[in-house]
């Protein structure tokens, strides 16, 4: 037999495929809901679906029951689903290229592309702009001059979206979005301003930037924000929706709505979208219906409005769900019994435990970021350097540095006595399963992580066996940044996560959530894992100057993302607690 290792975002076509065939043929309401919470949690992967079906893990996967378990088994070892194929066969192919497209579900795509023969999935969706352009699909049952024009503008905005333009990097959107909100609040008609989307949602990375206003004065705003003075071009202006390209190639949609439905425009375009399926079935099941104006009750006219997202979920009898949770997995369930986790806050945060100075490859003082780290208000502090090779230096000198750092260390701990400074460093796993420094070294320092910096490319179990021999050193108190994903630069390395996290159990040892904006490493599904396997996080900034200190939001907004609440994050605890957590090595 020969495996087919598939990578995740085929696996989830696959199933989102089957889904579409099984809505058509109208299979089971419970089977249908069961592969779409499925795929939704499969999609927040970033651990190999492959790789836990390998290693027999695929039934302690949230959602993946017995039967979507045979099926992957049967893809994996065969490469199809003969289940999946019966389901489609006698569909018309290019139906499937067209589920995609915004406001195209499973039934929309089969009627059009039942009535205009699309076929073939390469040549479906440009074959249905021609269609819509020629003003033939109003004349479907079902359809009319309204969606024809938004399947036309979805057609366009895939468009524009698609294009090989990397997403933006969370930091990066933050900034374009800071701007867009201090410009529009300077008009008097805004009452409310958002951003929506897998912004508010604190993605990691961001694609096009979503922003919604609340204003009596749909005009006045619209007509402001076409003013402001990045615009580039303008792609579309509605009565409620503009959209525009920035000078530096990013898409903004506004959105506008009035004060007493803001709640649930803000809700509705927050997404994600597995989140909005679970939350309107949820909402069917009571009779109601959901939109981005309001609620409306089955069989009635009129729609109740929400001026808030508080009252919009209130109404549903569900518990406020934050935009970081609104994946599509259980957090509806979570909000139904009221058990949504009381999410981790930067307010939350007590010390610092990876950042580098001019002594390594920073930019500032070793006192600059003590200083930095009082301002912010922690309790304590952890500078970890790059630790200085032994190889290149020597061992004698190594100490002597040590001694010195010692001794720099204990001078700045009496000029600022209200904080506790830490010693640590931050030393490369090798090639080898080595580390950089030897235990002699190591043991005189208050803690140390240990950390992938080179040979990304080695195979799966070599890159398994390096993390899993740095647990094991007694002096490592964690790993820092465990996959070594540089977003939209370097792909993660592909460890056997489930052993190294039982090897992390078994040691007793933590795993970092790196805040910096291009790593944000863990990543959200793997510290969720972490969580639920004990193994404690520890959240940390990487400065490399003292402004970077304040990015300890982006790994907090990661924590969120996961479901993290404060105590499962050591850096939360007062310095007593925190040292024994850590295992800090504490000289005296």
């Amino acid at each position: 037999m020969t495996k087919r290792r598939l990578p995740n975002n085929e696996v989830i076509t696959i199933l989102e495929e089957a889904l579409a065939a099984m809505e058509i043929r109208g299979n089971n309401f419970f089977e249908i809901r069961a592969y779409q919470n499925a795929i939704s949690i499969l999609d927040n992967l970033t651990v190999s679906i492959f790789d836990i079906w390998e290693n027999k893990k695929l039934r302690e996967i949230p959602g993946v029951g017995t039967t979507i378990s045979e099926h992957l088994d049967e893809l994996f070892k065969t490469g199809e689903v003969k289940k999946f194929e019966a389901l489609k066969k006698g569909l018309p192919d290019g139906m499937f290229a067209l589920i995609g497209l915004r406001s195209i579900g499973a039934k929309k795509a089969f009627k059009l592309a039942h009535a205009f023969k699309l076929d073939s999935r390469e040549s479906a969706i440009e074959k249905l702009k021609e269609v819509a352009e020629n003003h033939k699909i109003q004349t479907l049952e079902g359809f009319g001059e309204k969606s024809e024009a938004q399947i036309l503008e979805a057609i366009n905005q895939s468009k524009l979206t698609k294009n090989e333009k990397p997403r933006m990097l969370y930091v990066h959107a933050e900034q374009v979005v800071n701007r867009i909100i201090m410009y529009m609040k300077e008009c008097e008609f805004v009452e409310k301003i958002d951003a929506l989307g897998s912004y508010r949602r604190k993605n990691p990375t961001v694609g096009d930037i979503d922003i919604v206003v609340a204003t009596s004065n749909f005009d006045e705003v619209a007509k402001h924000f076409l003013e402001f003075p990045e615009i580039a071009e303008v792609l579309t202006r509605g009565e409620k929706k503009v959209m525009v390209v920035l000078t530096n190639d990013a898409q903004v949609d506004l959105r506008l709505s009035t004060p007493q439905s803001y709640g649930a425009m803000l809700q509705y375009n927050t997404g994600s979208k597995q989140h909005n399926i679970l939350l309107r079935q949820y909402a069917l099941d009571k009779g109601f219906s959901l939109s981005e104006y309001g609620i409306k009750r089955k069989g009635m006219e009129d729609i109740k409005e929400f001026a808030t997202e508080e009252e919009f979920y209130g109404f549903l009898n569900l518990e406020y769900i934050p935009p970081e949770m609104r994946h599509g997995s259980n957090e509806v369930d979570l909000a139904r019994q009221r058990k949504i986790p009381n999410l981790i806050k930067v307010s939350d945060i007590k010390g610092d435990l990876q950042s580098h100075t001019i002594a390594s490859d920073g930019l500032n003082s070793l006192e600059d970021m003590i200083i930095q780290a009082i301002k912010i208000g922690y309790e304590y502090y952890g500078v970890t350097d790059h630790a200085p090779s032994v190889q290149t230096r020597g061992l004698e000198e190594v100490e002597k540095i040590i001694t010195e750092t010692r001794e720099q260390i204990a001078i700045l701990s009496k000029k600022y006595p209200e904080i506790k400074i830490l010693f640590g460093y931050e030393v490369n796993i090798l090639a080898d399963a080595t580390l950089a420094l030897p235990d002699s070294i190591l043991k005189e320092l208050d803690f140390a992580l240990g950390s992938i910096h080179t040979a990304f490319n080695q195979s799966r179990e070599e890159i398994t066996d390096r993390i899993i021999k740095a647990l094991e050193n007694p002096y490592i108190n964690y790993i820092g940044h465990p996959s070594g994903r540089l977003l939209n630069e370097r792909d993660p390395v592909d460890p056997d996560w489930l052993k190294v996290f039982s090897a992390c159990a078994y040691e007793g040892k933590l795993m970092e959530i790196n805040a910096q904006p291009n790593r944000l490493d863990l990543p959200d599904d793997l510290a969720k894992e972490c969580v639920k396997r004990a193994i404690p996080l520890v959240i940390n900034t990487d400065a490399h100057e003292k402004s970077q200190m304040e990015y300890m939001k982006y790994g907090v907004n990661i924590a969120r993302r996961a479901g993290i609440e404060a105590k499962d994050i050591v850096n939360t605890l007062s310095f007593g607690e925190f040292a024994d957590k850590f295992k800090l090595r504490l000289k005296k």
